[in-house]
C-alpha cells in the first residue's frame, strides 16, 4: 500500500508547521472515513471471492481522491508546502524590540546633542564643549553598534528569515546601513541639515521588517516578495541617502552660515547705535546737571570707571561739578543710610567735611556691607577693598568707625578660605586693607 500512495499523505501535511500538519491530518481522516463510509456497501457486494490484486487498486483508488478532496480544502496544500509560513512572536523577540527602542533613543539623543559647528569666543569654554560634543559622538556610534546588533539578532534569531538569498541580501544591507547611519550622523554633526534622516528612519524600517517576518497576522496581509521589495528597496535608498545629502547639506550649511554672519552683524550694528544714543541721552543728562542739583544725580557719573568711551576724562569732570553741589553734605550723608556706599568710593575727593553725621553714616554703612562678606565666594570683598580711601580719611579725621573690628574678622575668615599669598597679586588689594586696618587698631 505504501508503494501505490507515493504522494499520499506522508508526503503532504508533514512537509508545513505543525498547525498546518495537525489540521490537514483531522480533515483527511475525515475525508477518508467518509469515502470508506460511501464505499462500505458496494465493497460488501463485492464477491468474497475477489482476488487480492483487485483489492489493492481499490485502495490505490480511494487513496487517490482522498488527496485530490484534500487539496481543495481551503488552507491545506498537499502539494510541497510554503517552508517560510508565519513564525510567532516570542517573548525573546518582545524584549529584543524594547532594547532596540531604547538603544534607538538613546543613540538619536547623542547624535543630536553633539555642538555643530560654531565660531567659539572664550578658548577654555570652547574645548569644554568641544570636549563634550566628542564624547557624546562616541557614545552615540557605540549605541548604534549596539542597536545593531540587536536588530541583527532581532532579523535573524529564530529563523525569523530563512530563505538564503533573503538572509544574505538583508546581511549585506544591514551591514552597509549601519555604515551609513554612523556616515551620517557625522554629518549632521558637521552641518545639522537633513542627514539625520538615516539614523532616524533605518532602525525603524528594519524593526518593522523583522516583526513581519515574526508576526502570522502582518504575513497574511502582506506576501513575502511585496514586503521584501518595499522593504529592502526603502532601506537601500536610506542607505544611499547621506551621499547626495552631504553634498546639499554643505551647501545649505554655508548659506545658513553666511546668513547667520550677516544677522550677526546687523544685531551688533543695532547694539551699537542702541549704545550710542544712550550714551548721548547720558551725556545729555549730565551736562543739565546744575550745582543745584542733588548729589545722588551724579552717582551714576562718579561710579568709576565710566562705562562709555569718555573713560575717566568724564569721572573727573563728574567729580569736579559734584563739588559744586550745594547740598553735598546732607545728600552724602542720606545716599550713606540708604545704603549706597558702593557708588560713594570717591566720598573722600567731594570736599565734604567729616562732620558726626557722616561718620555715623558712613559706620552704618560699612557695617552693612561687611555683614554681606561671603568666605564661600570670590567678589563680596571688592566693594570694601575699594572703600579703603575712604576709610583713612575718616579715621585720619577721628571719626570712631566701630565696623573696622568686623571688617577686618570678615577679611581674615576670606583669606583663610581662598589661602591669600603675599606673593600673589591678585591678593594685594586683600593685604593692604588687612595691614591698614591692622595700622589703625594700632595707633588706637
Amino acid at each position: 500500500m505504501t508503494k501505490s500512495t507515493g504522494s499520499g499523505p506522508s508526503d503532504g501535511p508533514d512537509r508545513g508547521p505543525a498547525p498546518f500538519r495537525h489540521w490537514g491530518r483531522a480533515i483527511l481522516g475525515a475525508a477518508f472515513v467518509a469515502n470508506v463510509a460511501d464505499a462500505e456497501p458496494a465493497r460488501r457486494r463485492r464477491p468474497a471471492e475477489q482476488d487480492e490484486h483487485g483489492s489493492r487498486r481499490w485502495l490505490s483508488d480511494l487513496t487517490g481522491r482522498m488527496i485530490d478532496e484534500g487539496r481543495r480544502i481551503k488552507g491545506i496544500c498537499m502539494a510541497p508546502a510554503d517552508k517560510y509560513l508565519p513564525r510567532s512572536w516570542s517573548t525573546g523577540a518582545s524584549w529584543l524590540l524594547a532594547t532596540a527602542c531604547l538603544l534607538y533613543l538613546a543613540m538619536m539623543f547623542l547624535i543630536l546633542s553633539e555642538p555643530v559647528g560654531f565660531d567659539c569666543g572664550d578658548p577654555a569654554s570652547c574645548g569644554i564643549t568641544k570636549g563634550l560634543g566628542a564624547m557624546a559622538e562616541a557614545l552615540g556610534r557605540f549605541c548604534a553598534l549596539l542597536l545593531w546588533m540587536t536588530l541583527a539578532i532581532l532579523l535573524f534569531g529564530g529563523s525569523a528569515v530563512r530563505d538564503e538569498t533573503t538572509r544574505i541580501v538583508a546581511a549585506i544591507l544591514l551591514l552597509l546601513s549601519g555604515v551609513a547611519t554612523i556616515y551620517a550622523a557625522g554629518l549632521y554633526a558637521r552641518y545639522a541639515g537633513w542627514a539625520i534622516a538615516t539614523p532616524a528612519l533605518l532602525p525603524p524600517l528594519i524593526a518593522l521588517y523583522a516583526m513581519r517576518a515574526r508576526l502570522p497576522g502582518l504575513q497574511a496581509r502582506l506576501p513575502t516578495k511585496t514586503a521584501n521589495i518595499a522593504a529592502f528597496g526603502a532601506i537601500l535608498v536610506m542607505t544611499i541617502a547621506p551621499i547626495p545629502l552631504s553634498s546639499i547639506d554643505a551647501r545649505s550649511y554655508a548659506a545658513r552660515g553666511r546668513r547667520l554672519e550677516a544677522e550677526r552683524e546687523a544685531s551688533t550694528t543695532r547694539m551699537r547705535e542702541q549704545e550710542a544714543q544712550e550714551r548721548k541721552r547720558e551725556i545729555a543728562a549730565f551736562q543739565a546737571l546744575t550745582a543745584d542739583s542733588p548729589l545722588g544725580d551724579y552717582l551714576h557719573d562718579l561710579y568709576y570707571p565710566f562705562p562709555y568711551a569718555a573713560g575717566e576724562a568724564h569721572h573727573q569732570e563728574a567729580l569736579t561739578r559734584a563739588r559744586q553741589v550745594r547740598s553735598r553734605q546732607a545728600d552724602a550723608a542720606l545716599l550713606l543710610r540708604q545704603g549706597k556706599i558702593e557708588w560713594l568710593e570717591d566720598l573722600w575727593r567731594l570736599d565734604i567735611e567729616a562732620t558726626p553725621t557722616i561718620c555715623s553714616a558712613y559706620d552704618d554703612a560699612l557695617r552693612q556691607e561687611a555683614a554681606k562678606i561671603d568666605p564661600a565666594l570670590t567678589t563680596d570683598q571688592d566693594t570694601i577693598e575699594r572703600q579703603l580711601p575712604n576709610m583713612k580719611w575718616l579715621v585720619g579725621a577721628h571719626c570712631d568707625l566701630g565696623a573696622l573690628p568686623l571688617v577686618e574678622a570678615r577679611f581674615h575668615n576670606w583669606c583663610g578660605r581662598h589661602q591669600c599669598r603675599r606673593d600673589d597679586i591678585a591678593d594685594n588689594a586683600t593685604f593692604a586693607i588687612l595691614d591698614t586696618l591692622a595700622a589703625f587698631r594700632q595707633s588706637r
